[in-house]
């Protein structure tokens, strides 16, 4: 059984509860109300419905009860589980009141049967059932993933006997790939060493290698990110556990190899691929223009406040590093006075990149205008780079830009963030902004080049609206 068709299983068996659920609930529901019709469903109704199935999956998506490691874990799964129920009610609720679904908001005994009755029975099929099946399948071997691990130091063998311990793991280690271009040996804390890292492309054929886990002890990065390019050309999923990508683990909910969280890169799935780009430029459209418009007032005022309090044009534009490192004009409302050297920037951001510093702002910068201060602190100062977004330059989700100066000094490794299109906000905003160090901000925005979707874009958009209103780290 392939690794992710468990997964898809349990969407069609948590579907299929829900279909079910409903219908109990109606059965009850009709021998309480005399009013209730059974086998008589009005089009509110059906909507009310198909909400409740989209919702609730949607939220246990969400609170993760897809994951190999919330599966396993009855208690984790347990709470996951009434999380993801109270979240499809509120959003029920929510919705029900837009499209004014009245037939659901006043069938409140109804609302209530039905998902008492899904905890029951989820609680029954997903936290007593499943868990038990699921390690049926490990150890019959019908889930099973061969696994090389990269790495023949104290790192790796203490992940490996980890594996080997596990009873739950559906991981077989097949063997260790030297991270050196010579072999340490035959066998390594009885675990064969089957070749160096140039031997990674044959072993994965010959050995049909589903996961590849980097576990080196190198404290080199450039090294450490050659060793992972070159896994991932061998199309396998890569897991990373390094104290680079700690990070990770620290600010996100990541997936765990075995008891381990590990950075996680996934070959990409070529329909999504296609299809992801599409909505995320709609998004991007949408959004955008409708900020423009419905905040046009508040534009005009920051300009004229801009002008006011100091001389100079109300608009800064600058010269950003956009996608594969081409640079395009990005637009700010000016919060600095003119005429200033950059010099001092660029000395802060040399020493940030190069000696792994704090991504902090200057502090007292003598640039800054005081109107400057506060719309840097709220982040308005950014508004107009919807244009940039408008136009294309820019997406509303992704790495934040970065100077020409900036991107001169930048490692190989630290350049893959400019893949893809630079955003108003990310991952790494939402999470600490300004209290992450450099190589951190770096691997968040490689978390998101990897992960990123229109659902992660959605939850990244509605966390940013709190960092902008309260004026989290912001300078």
């Amino acid at each position: 059984m392939r690794f992710r068709t468990h997964k898809l299983l349990l969407v069609i068996h948590d579907i299929l509860v829900i279909v079910f659920t409903i219908y109990l609930s109606n059965v009850m529901y009709s021998n309480y109300s005399s009013y209730f019709e059974l086998g008589y469903i009005t089009s509110d109704l059906m909507l009310g419905y198909l909400l409740i199935i989209g919702t609730l999956i949607l939220a246990m998506a969400e609170t993760e009860v897809y994951k190999y490691q919330v599966i396993l874990n009855k208690l984790r799964h347990a709470i996951a589980l009434q999380k993801a129920l109270f979240l499809s009610l509120v959003a029920l609720v929510f919705f029900s009141f837009i499209f004014k679904i009245e037939e659901m908001t006043s069938a409140r005994v109804l609302l209530g049967l039905i998902y008492i009755n899904l905890s029951i029975i989820f609680g029954i099929t997903r936290v007593l059932i499943i868990p038990n099946i699921f390690y049926r399948l490990v150890n019959t071997k019908i889930i099973n993933r061969n696994l090389l691990i990269v790495g023949c130091g104290k790192l790796s063998i203490e992940h490996a006997d980890e594996l080997i311990e596990n009873r739950s793991s559906y991981f077989n280690i097949i063997g260790l790939v030297d991270d050196k271009e010579q072999p340490l040996g035959q066998e390594v804390n009885r675990i064969p060493v089957l070749g160096s890292i140039s031997d990674l492309p044959q072993l994965v054929d010959r050995f049909n290698v589903h996961d590849i886990l980097v576990a080196s002890d190198t404290q080199c990065d450039n090294r450490l990110h050659e060793i992972i390019d070159k896994c991932k050309e061998s199309n396998s999923t890569v897991h990373i556990v390094s104290e680079l990508y700690n990070i990770a683990h620290q600010k996100i909910n990541i997936e765990e190899i075995g008891k381990v969280s590990a950075f996680r890169y996934v070959p990409p799935q070529h329909g999504y691929k296609l299809v992801y780009p599409f909505l995320k430029r709609s998004l991007d459209v949408m959004v955008s223009l409708v900020v423009i418009i419905g905040l046009l007032p508040i534009w005009l005022i920051i300009a004229i406040l801009v002008k006011l309090t100091s001389q100079g044009p109300v608009f800064y534009k600058a010269n950003g590093v956009g996608k594969d490192g081409e640079e395009f004009l990005m637009y700010k409302f000016r919060s600095m006075f003119v005429n200033v050297s950059t010099q001092l920037h660029q000395e802060k951001v040399r020493k940030m990149i190069l000696e792994n510093d704090s991504t902090e702002k200057l502090v007292h910068d003598p640039r800054i205008t005081p109107l400057g201060k506060f719309m840097r602190k709220t982040s308005i100062d950014e508004f107009p780079q919807l244009i940039n977004v408008l136009i294309g330059e820019m997406s509303l989700v992704g790495p934040r830009p970065c100077l020409p100066y900036e991107f001169e000094v930048m490692k190989e490794w630290q350049k893959q963030r400019c893949a893809i299109k630079p955003g108003m906000t990310g991952v790494w905003q939402i999470n600490g902004r300004d209290e992450v160090l450099f190589n951190q901000q770096i691997v968040l925005d490689l978390y998101y080049k990897e992960h990123c979707s229109v659902w992660m874009d959605l939850k990244i958009l509605f966390s940013t609206i709190p960092v902008i209103i309260f004026g989290r780290g912001g300078a």
